[in-house]
């Protein structure tokens, strides 16, 4: 073992002797303040126990000598004399003869007499039974009586040779209060005299039993001051010792310190104060000087020892902070007070999360004041206390205590929510159960991870549909294209015909033409979805606007077999719109009517006012089974004819719908089996 292990367990040694020595030195210290007036020689006869002794055999005396002097000279009539009138007075109601009466009175003056004489030949044998313990010399002045145990009248000489303790009486001041009141009965009667403690007892004496108890505890406070004044000079010598060579340092910077020092510096120091206060405490009420030693005593004074370390050990980390003020501002940061007024401070807004924590707090720390209050009970000076602590202990336990469980099951639940949410099962709801702001967070949450099922099932509907765009361009663009290759193919042929070279350019020229609407379309919708589109905003006749719309579209209206219903409520309707996008709007629903309505039908077109907004419905059946949701033909790409035989891009209402919207109007779908409506709503009032 090297040098700085040895120096390690020395100091160690030393520390746990320095606590035992400090610990005995307060229990014999306490124990030689409360018994401090035994170290006096004539302390038991002081006492209390000394006085009901006294008071029990003068009351002897008192009994024979004077309240029943002359007794047993006394007549049957004389003994019963003052019981007669009573004894009349309890049985005139009942209307006795005088025989009866004189019968009555016989047989209670029989009991009463030998009642008497029965209580007054007791007392009088313990009184003669008490000579060789008590002595008494009393006179008494009004009667010129002499009562007394004593073969000769008591004199100085006496009373130093043959009394082991006198009392005399009466007396114009007493330093012992518990004889104030046989003193003021000698006072009142007129009596003078003394009582006295035989020096030579013959037989048992409970006085001199007593002494010799008083006197052993004596005996016991002299040499418990001994050993007192060796365990401080030994607990000085240790002192000197752990300054002179610095062995505290291993105590405060080994295992022992740095627990010490991971506590809270406001707790650390709270607890070393309740450590003192309960050493000094129980130190006052716990018996330790008694033979044999009991299991109890060596454990108390161990408790008491550990209490003991560690306030020293926190004595000696509070001397640094003298060396080191930083560390001390540091450490203080870190306490309990800083951390709650921080949390305070951060739930500020939410007064009731303050307030809950602060009562809690509060009563919590109740519960400690209660816990010193039941070590303080204990002792029967205290008595008291140890119902204020139980009684705040068991409110505790019925009211803070399920409060503290209810919200640790919740708060554990939504840890567990979380922890399911984080590894993606979004279907574990937490339960909300209680009031408070847990059961909020718990609400809340369950409404963030509906929210994410919701995003997620968003993206993946994103993933798809971006799937879904890519085919669809593909196959778009695809089909003109390759009927271009195809055509340009032919075209190279040397053995063509005018009329074949003809019509190879027509379908190059349609298929061209289908190319460039595909792209002018795609270019169009990125840039209605990025905002990139400049709105050129002025007040539009939008009947006029319509009627365009559908001259465009005469020819073939005329060539389908559609029939077209257009109402127009009011041809002077206006509002603030881009004439040129409006239009474009207007020609897609028009044409979108025109390719997908059901053959040999009619299209329903009406345009009319409400309050503050003009409206535009489009209506048709389709030719297609419409099996998806409305919403699904803004999507980018999307027909009504699935099989993609039509010429449409399935931009356009994709398209539509941006435009009506960047002007501050809506553009609705509604189904209703084949019956298909279109709904435009434009505002009266520019956009803001």
């Amino acid at each position: 073992m090297d040098t700085k292990s040895i120096n390690r367990w020395q100091a160690l040694v030393a520390g746990i002797l320095l606590c035992c020595l400090v610990c005995f030195s307060v229990l014999a210290a306490v124990d030689l303040v409360k018994n401090r007036e035994n170290f006096s020689k004539d302390a038991y006869f002081r006492s209390l126990p000394f006085y009901e002794q006294m008071q029990m055999s003068f009351n002897l005396v008192r009994y024979v000598h004077i309240d029943n002097k002359g007794y047993p000279a006394m007549t049957p009539e004389e003994k019963v004399s003052s019981r007669l009138e009573a004894w009349k007075r309890a049985i005139a109601p009942q209307k006795l003869t005088e025989e009866q009466t004189a019968e009555y009175l016989k047989k209670q003056s029989a009991d009463y007499i030998a009642y008497r004489d029965s209580e007054y030949a007791n007392v009088k044998r313990s009184l003669e039974a008490r000579k060789g313990i008590f002595a008494y010399y009393i006179v008494d002045s009004r009667a010129n009586d002499v009562y007394t145990n004593l073969p000769q009248t008591p004199n100085d000489r006496y009373l130093e040779e043959e009394a082991f303790y006198s009392l005399r009486f009466p007396q114009p001041y007493l330093q012992n209060g518990w004889f104030q009141q046989i003193n003021q009965y000698f006072q009142n009667n007129q009596l003078a005299g003394y009582l006295i403690v035989p020096k030579a007892a013959d037989g048992y004496s409970q006085v001199y039993n007593d002494y010799a108890y008083y006197q052993s505890i004596r005996d016991r406070l002299i040499k418990e001051a001994v050993l007192l004044g060796l365990s401080l000079a030994a607990a000085a010598g240790l002192v000197f010792y752990f300054v002179r060579t610095g062995a505290w340092r291993p105590l405060q910077e080994g295992a022992a310190g740095s627990v010490i020092r991971r506590i809270p510096l406001d707790l650390r120091w709270a607890a070393a104060l309740l450590a003192v206060l309960i050493v000094l405490t129980v130190g006052s009420s716990t018996v330790f000087f008694r033979l044999p030693p009991r299991v109890s005593q060596v454990a108390g004074f161990v408790l008491l020892a550990l209490l003991t370390a560690y306030a020293v050990l926190c004595l000696l980390d509070a001397a640094q902070f003298i060396r080191r003020p930083d560390r001390l501002r540091e450490e203080w940061q870190r306490s309990l007070l800083v951390r709650i007024r921080t949390l305070f401070q951060r739930n500020l807004g939410s007064r009731s999360i303050a307030f809950k924590a602060g009562l809690v707090f509060f009563l919590t720390g109740g519960l400690g004041i209660a816990a010193l209050c039941g070590l303080l009970g204990l002792s029967d000076r205290y008595r008291e206390l140890l119902l204020v602590g139980v009684l705040y202990t068991l409110f505790y336990g019925v009211t803070v205590l399920p409060y503290l469980i209810r919200r640790f099951r919740l708060l554990t639940e939504i840890k567990q929510g979380a922890s399911e949410a984080a590894s993606g099962n979004l279907d574990f709801t937490i339960r909300e159960t209680g009031r408070g702001n847990l059961r909020e967070l718990a609400s809340h949450m369950n409404n963030m991870k509906q929210g994410f099922k919701l995003s997620l099932e968003s993206q993946m509907k994103s993933e798809r549909l971006k799937s879904e765009l890519i085919t669809n361009v593909s196959h778009d663009l695809k089909t003109p294209l390759t009927s271009i290759i195809n055509y340009v193919d032919l075209l190279k042929q040397k053995e063509l015909t005018p009329e074949q070279i003809h019509s190879y350019v027509d379908v190059l020229d349609r298929k061209t033409q289908r190319l460039k609407t595909l792209i002018e379309d795609l270019f169009d919708a990125s840039k209605m979805a990025s905002g990139n589109v400049e709105l050129k905003i002025e007040t539009v006749n939008v009947a006029d606007l319509l009627n365009q719309a559908l001259a465009e579209f005469n020819d073939r209206i005329a060539e389908s077999s559609l029939t077209f219903r257009v109402h127009v409520a009011n041809p002077s309707v206006t509002a603030p719109l881009d004439g040129k996008q409006t239009w474009r709007v207007f020609e897609n629903l028009i044409g979108n009517a025109l390719n997908y309505s059901l053959p040999h039908s009619r299209v329903y077109i009406d345009l009319f006012e409400e309050p503050g907004r003009v409206v535009l419905t489009i209506k048709n059946v389709s030719a297609y089974e419409i099996d998806f949701a409305a919403e699904e033909l803004f999507e980018r790409f999307k027909r009504g004819d699935q099989s993609r035989h039509t010429d449409g891009s399935g931009l356009g209402l994709a398209i539509a719908k941006s435009i009506v919207e960047m002007q501050g109007g809506r553009l609705e779908i509604e189904l209703n089996g084949d019956l298909f409506q279109v709904t435009v709503t434009f505002a009266k009032s520019a956009p803001a």
